[in-house]
């Protein structure tokens, strides 16, 4: 037995630390809180490799994700009976000798040749074919809008003609099908529509944008990235399709593209007399990733439509491409916040909705992609080119990427700031946000804007909504760990993530989608780097420096953490958005005058982008 002394002041020492347990909302013992940190620390094991694509961990990430949608009873959404939607990634690509395209007509024959003529493109694969030709105008299925190049022709084993981006690309007065533009414009779209429809190749051609210079893509330009096709792809001059076109159909190039953009109807035709031979060769190097789906059924009048709950599994394995601590290539990245936190969160609420006795209200369709951070691959997939669950079903989309860090060292009476984005992409959504706010200070970003997987959705016309606690200066790097997580303000995520889903899920009214222009689309091109880590929920006017890369553009020009970033070359700066559009518009390695706000006071520096 203790002596009275000892036990009274052990008392008071464990009452203390309830309270102050309590005070932090850490709550130790909640068994949601030690499962979601048991979640956690195995996806940032070093067991899961980082979670980077080609690695062993990657797949063990995700049988653990199918294993606990299976625990919570969700029943398998993927392909073929599984809770996986796989489809391969391509990792290195190279031109293995001459190409070769020959046109023959009823009356002459075009030898063209590689690399001047026509160009193999990096996401073709290696085929040899003689094949009837097909012009499909822009290669376009738009389903926004009812437009459908390939509609009522047929392409079976046929090489197919497209032309680069979609109708009306420059026309603001009379835009082509709204936030699907860009997508439907990609060449991996493209390229997957005239796979969808069976044809043999397809050879692209610039559209009309591109007449000054017609220039042709060098292979590497889509070298890396997902495989959606088996088929070869390859672009050819437009003056070769002209004389085609003229030969065939008696139309010039320029004729029929008037008038698709003037009626926005499809000018596709079998162009008869001419076939293609043509000869790819490249090597390709490819590994076989997977989205891992699972879903609960709805049931009344609202069970046929869905509800996707989503986060991205993969993360950067052991560096490289996308590492920001270069220098430690060949360690591990284990990717906690960025995005096992996400992940966890996703398959805690997988286990909560699974758990719902005689459900009502529409079907909740769990998912977890992968390749995110080479590009939105999965989530890209799932939406472009195997929808498991119909998109025009689909009623919103919730999104949860880098939710492990609600900061909890704060000034007396602040509260946890929480990034939201995608409130103006669904009619009610701040205010459904507001209603069901837990006590986080929300950073009201009503943009769609963010490098993540609600994006690939938004542009399907669904509504968004993504929750995002912050960048810190372990993003990207070996240091991203489970240690560093704050499970329970995770958890808060969780339960404020469950409240607004579970409106959508049972509200009889389904959210209205509202179409807002983006300034910047994630995943398109590239632009020259500062070397800087922006403080995504900094609601001020600026972009605040959270964090500036040794020795990068930033570090050398004098930047510092702290500064706000107010102009660049001569154009103002309010937000991240905006930082990232001005500089897409910059030249790498030309000094650019940049404006800062350093303790209130203005400086200018030159800072050279690389």
């Amino acid at each position: 037995m203790l002596p009275k002394y000892r036990f009274a002041w052990l008392l008071t020492f464990a009452l203390g630390l309830v309270g102050l347990i309590a005070r932090s909302g850490l709550a130790q013992d909640d068994p949601i809180v030690a499962r979601m940190k048991k979640d956690i620390y195995f996806l940032a094991s070093d067991e899961c490799e980082g979670r980077g694509v080609g690695t062993k961990g990657l797949d063990k990430a995700a049988e653990h994700i199918a294993a606990e949608f299976k625990k919570a009873g969700l029943k398998p959404g993927g392909v073929n009976g599984t809770y996986f939607q796989p489809f391969p990634f391509c990792t290195n690509a190279e031109l293995n000798g001459d190409s070769t395209l020959i046109l023959d007509g009823p009356k002459s024959s075009l030898t063209l040749q590689q690399g001047v003529h026509f160009q193999v493109l990096g996401t073709s694969s290696t085929g040899k074919i003689t094949a009837p030709i097909v012009f499909v105008g822009y290669g376009v299925t738009a389903r926004g809008i009812e437009y459908d190049d390939y509609a009522g022709i047929d392409v079976k084993g046929k090489v197919v003609i497209a032309l680069r981006r979609v109708p009306r690309w420059n026309d603001k007065e009379k835009p082509f099908d709204g936030p699907n533009k860009d997508d439907l414009a990609g060449l991996d779209v493209k390229l997957a529509r005239g796979q969808a429809n069976k044809a043999a190749a397809v050879i692209l051609v610039n559209d009309a944008t591109e007449t000054t210079t017609d220039a042709l893509m060098p292979f590497a330009q889509m070298s890396r990235g997902i495989t959606t096709t088996s088929i070869p792809f390859v672009q050819m001059r437009r003056a070769a399709l002209e004389l085609v076109l003229l030969s065939s159909t008696g139309k010039s190039l320029g004729t029929i593209e008037k008038a698709i953009d003037k009626d926005l109807k499809p000018q596709s035709a079998a162009l008869q007399g001419w076939s293609v031979n043509l000869d790819v060769k490249v090597n390709r190097t490819e590994v076989m990733v997977k989205n891992v789906i699972g879903y609960v059924d709805g049931a009344g009048p609202l069970a046929d439509e869905n509800i996707v709950v989503g986060a991205h599994y993969d993360h950067l394995g052991y560096g490289g491409a996308g590492s920001l601590a270069p220098k430690e290539k060949g360690k591990i990245h284990y990717g906690a916040d960025d995005n096992g936190s996400g992940t966890t969160a996703v398959m805690e609420l997988a286990r909560r909705f699974g758990a719902i006795k005689n459900r009502e209200g529409r079907r909740m369709v769990f998912m977890t992609f992968t390749a995110e951070e080479r590009g939105l691959i999965g989530s890209r997939h799932y939406c472009r080119i195997e929808p498991l669950f119909p998109l025009k079903s689909t009623a919103a989309m919730f999104n949860l990427d880098m939710v492990g860090r609600v900061k909890t060292d704060l000034p007396e009476g602040a509260k946890p700031k929480l990034l939201v984005l995608g409130m103006d992409s669904g009619k009610g959504f701040e205010q459904l946000v507001s209603k069901h706010n837990p006590g986080f200070d929300v950073v009201k970003d009503k943009s769609v804007f963010g490098a993540s997987d609600h994006y690939s959705f938004y542009v399907q016309k669904i509504p968004v909504l993504f929750f995002f606690t912050g960048t810190h200066p372990e993003y990207h790097r070996p240091t991203d760990t489970a240690d560093k997580i704050n499970v329970a303000g995770m958890k808060k995520v969780a339960d404020f993530t469950e409240k607004i889903v579970d409106h959508w899920r049972t509200d009889p009214k389904r959210p209205d989608f509202v179409y807002t222009a983006p300034t910047f689309t994630p995943g398109v091109g590239s632009f020259p780097k500062m070397g800087i880590l922006p403080d995504y929920t900094f609601g001020g006017k600026g972009v605040l420096i959270e964090q500036v890369t040794a020795k990068g553009p930033a570090d050398m020009a004098g930047l510092k953490k702290g500064d706000i970033i107010t102009e660049i070359a001569g154009k103002e700066i309010p937000n991240v958005k905006s930082y990232m559009s001005v500089l897409a518009t910059q030249k790498a390695n030309v000094a650019l005058d940049v404006k800062i706000l350093r303790d209130s006071k203005e400086m200018k520096l030159k800072v050279t982008p690389k």
